[in-house]
């Protein structure tokens, strides 16, 4: 639906992203989320479009700080996100996202391609429903699209960001400092091409301290340094080339490098509440933590990092005929490389300090495309889309659980015991940790479509459209795990596997829009979602006995939408309403597999997910705008069967195998109600110097985090104000003073239990915070030359 806070309108990008020369009157906001430029009041897809304006003044500088600006969206840990309560219930990275990310018109094939900081961005598209159609490979539930400013030919033009700020850290006498500057240069190079440049460089302290001495040195088994970030830092680098002729040729090549180096910033976990019993709980109050839902104190001594490279580069080639006929194709390539590791006790003691993993990733697409002439009865563009991706992953988790050193090498630990036969009280063999699990994964993936959506008019008021998508996906994955020798293996049997899985899909939309006057459109369609077939990253042993690794199906999505988009009084007011219902088949969740008797991801979920989306728009008075939406949501497992109980959970099923049919919860990440409201009011006060003050709001209904609806993971309503004032300056300067989070909610991005605690048989809950978890005081200046 048409959204929030556009101050000044978002110039259009016609298929290739060139500047539309129509003129565009204020508040018009226009989007490519059908891959053409168009007015969003004219398309018939329900959206909302965070503009440039939009996340300046409200400071947004991530993908996760989007949720306040768009209510059908929802952030979770690891950025992830879930679109009308529907995103990806899996901690996998063989599997792709229900809710993709496209930047700049590539689709980007996992979450961490994602984790750079929002910069030099135009917009951001908040696509609802399935995306299967026309941005590369499917999206089952949502799309988040990232569209970058291009490069403008015939202007040299500059513009410098700077943001100083701070956060509050709850619990601890310290500041948590905030510095993040922008620079963007667009130089003419020729008549007919330009050059855009792009340099940001943050440095932004966790509001979460950490009040255990940390652990130096090397990170046993695999000899990497170990490391803990309290803060997080980006260096990000980009450079834009545009070259176009009047004969309609246009090239576009877009390079770029981002260096993220962060930890407690994106594990942020500390402890909520200690169940009864809990062997850990006194070593974290004597370490000065005392457990609730504002502890913002981290007892851990193992160190978090997370070492991120993130990158690559994309060309356009495009060609306009003298009939209005377009071709173009686009080749990217994309990669992220990483290391990282998380203490995973959180306690001040060595008992599972070490999770570490080092994953390097590899895509490669390319996109041929013909649009049709946009002046016609029939408009559209159809075209073939190649995707192809490699994933090199490994992971070790280890650790002796506290015991003394003088225990471990006995039997039957035998950690770093001398192996001799015969048996107790001798050791048959030594153990590298008392627990542990280790593996090397590589998974290869390539996708193959062929896609077009077309448009008739069959009226000056009425239009019918239908696009299609055949989609064939292949996967195959080679495991080799079990290097770790250990009292207790952590489910990986030791052995090389590999395995392969493939599919093809026909995706569909149909449906159309009615103009009965120029300022009222009403649209309806009915299509099919889809996400691609996956694997587990673990070898387990099935009913037979033998080990292999698991492939997960294809998950699908029916959805029904109606919408009414309206315009009124010169464009000065915009009300829209639609109304959504989708249904997920196969739903590709964590679960236990009765067979298999383990947790794994698999499909073993349908999900319903309906609701309804209202926004409205107006320019009341001179100088002042106000927007606000809203999303009226139902999300909920139909059926689910093999969903995990918690400790203690009253279903008779949870007594038998630890499991029940989650039918009926809510998914978690899906508030009932959503709403987000801003005001900006720009004083008319003639002269070289515009004061304006802007305020905002956001409300979100009570979530619960987890499948099973544990009530220690349900957290009440959450409201959200922000605050900017500040000037505009003829000479190209903006300079504000904010504050965002103004009451200092606490809000965390996730709650779940402690494994290692209900191995004890203890419910104990952890909770994640985020950079927006606190509240945010700091000035921001911009100067444009």
């Amino acid at each position: 639906m048409a959204a929030s806070a556009a101050t000044s309108p978002a110039y259009a990008q016609d298929t290739q992203g060139q500047a539309d020369d129509e003129a565009v009157s204020e508040g018009i906001i226009i989007v490519t989320a059908q891959r053409r430029a168009q007015n969003l009041q004219d398309v018939p897809v329900s959206l909302t479009a965070v503009t440039a304006d939009s996340l300046e003044s409200r400071q947004i500088n991530d993908l996760g700080g989007l949720a306040v600006a768009a209510p059908s969206l929802q952030v979770g840990a690891d950025n992830n996100f879930a679109v009308r309560g529907v995103g990806t219930l899996a901690f996998a990275n063989t599997i792709d996202t229900s809710v993709a990310l496209a930047l700049d018109d590539v689709n980007l094939g996992r979450p961490d391609l994602g984790i750079p900081l929002l910069y030099d961005v135009e917009r951001v598209e908040v696509l609802n429903g399935p995306q299967g159609l026309l941005f590369g490979k499917n999206a089952s539930a949502g799309l988040l699209n990232i569209v970058t400013a291009k490069p403008e030919i015939g202007y040299f033009s500059g513009s410098t960001e700077l943001e100083f700020a701070n956060r509050a850290t709850p619990g601890a006498d310290r500041d948590a400092p905030a510095v993040i500057a922008k620079q963007v240069v667009n130089i003419p190079v020729s008549a007919n091409s330009a050059l855009r440049l792009n340099v940001l460089y943050a440095d932004q302290s966790s509001p979460v301290t950490q009040v255990a001495t940390q652990q130096g040195g090397t990170i046993p088994f695999v000899d990497a340094p170990r490391k803990n970030y309290d803060s997080d830092q980006h260096v990000q680098l980009k450079a834009k080339y545009l070259y176009e002729t009047d004969g309609g040729f246009s090239l576009y090549l877009i390079g770029d490098y981002n260096r993220i180096r962060t930890g407690l910033n994106r594990f942020n976990t500390t402890f909520r509440e200690f169940g009864d019993g809990s062997p850990r709980e006194q070593m974290v109050l004597d370490a000065g933590v005392t457990p609730s839902d504002e502890n913002f104190l981290n007892a851990a001594d193992g160190g978090y990092y997370l070492d991120s490279d993130v990158g690559g580069a994309q060309a356009v080639l495009s060609y306009e005929f003298a009939s209005g006929f377009e071709i173009s194709n686009t080749f990217a390539w994309r990669y992220f490389d990483n290391q990282q590791n998380l203490d995973v006790d959180g306690v001040p003691a060595p008992e599972v300090n070490t999770n570490y993993s080092d994953t390097h990733y590899d895509q490669f697409s390319n996109e041929l495309r013909i649009s049709l002439p946009g002046d016609g009865p029939l408009t559209g563009q159809a075209g073939v889309y190649y995707f192809e991706s490699k994933l090199d992953t490994s992971n070790a988790l280890f650790g002796n659980a506290g015991l003394p050193g003088f225990l471990l090498p006995r039997f039957p630990f035998c950690v770093g015991a001398t192996a001799a036969p015969g048996g107790p009280p001798n050791c048959s063999r030594s153990n590298d940790f008392f627990l542990g699990r280790s593996y090397f994964a590589t998974q290869d993936a390539t996708s193959y479509a062929g896609f077009g959506q077309l448009t008739y008019e069959l009226s000056d008021t009425f239009e019918v459209f239908a696009g299609a998508r055949v989609t064939r996906d292949e996967v195959e994955l080679s495991v080799d795990q079990g290097q770790i020798k250990s009292f207790i293996g952590l489910g990986v049997l030791p052995g090389v596997f590999t395995g392969e899985t493939s599919n093809t899909n026909f995706s569909w939309k149909v449906g159309g829009q009615y103009e009965p006057t120029p300022d009222i459109m009403i649209y309806g369609f009915y299509g099919r979602g889809y996400k691609g077939p996956g694997f587990n990253t673990s070898a387990i042993a099935g009913p037979d006995g033998i080990p292999a690794v698991r492939p997960i199906d294809p998950e699908t999505s029916d959805a029904f939408e109606v919408g009414v988009k309206t315009t009124l009084f010169n464009d000065a007011v915009t009300f829209n309403v639609s109304a959504f219902r989708t249904k997920f088949d196969d739903f590709q969740v964590q679960s236990f597999n009765q067979d298999l008797l383990t947790y794994v991801v698999q499909n073993a979920a349908k999900v319903t997910t309906q609701g309804a989306e209202v926004s409205l728009s107006a320019r009341p008075v001179e100088g002042l705008t106000i927007n606000g939406s809203a999303t009226f949501l139902d999300a909920k497992f139909d059926s689910f069967a093999g969903a995990q109980c918690y400790l203690g959970q009253p279903d008779a099923s949870c007594a038998v195998d630890g499991t029940f049919d989650a039918g009926g919860n809510d998914l978690p990440l899906s508030p009932h109600l959503t709403t987000t409201m801003q005001a900006i009011y720009k004083f008319p006060v003639g002269g070289d110097i515009v004061p304006f003050i802007e305020g905002n709001w956001y409300h979100r209904s009570g979530i619960n985090y987890q499948i099973n609806a544990i009530p220690g993971a349900q957290v009440g309503p959450v409201d959200i104000f922000g605050v900017s004032f500040g000037a505009e300056l003829a000479q190209g300067i903006r300079a504000s003073l904010f504050c965002n989070n103004c009451t200092n909610e606490f809000v965390p991005v996730n709650i779940s239990t402690d494994s290692g605690e209900n191995n004890d048989g203890v419910l104990t809950y952890n909770q994640r915070f985020g950079l927006n978890s606190v509240r945010k005081i700091g000035l921001s200046v911009r100067f444009d030359y």
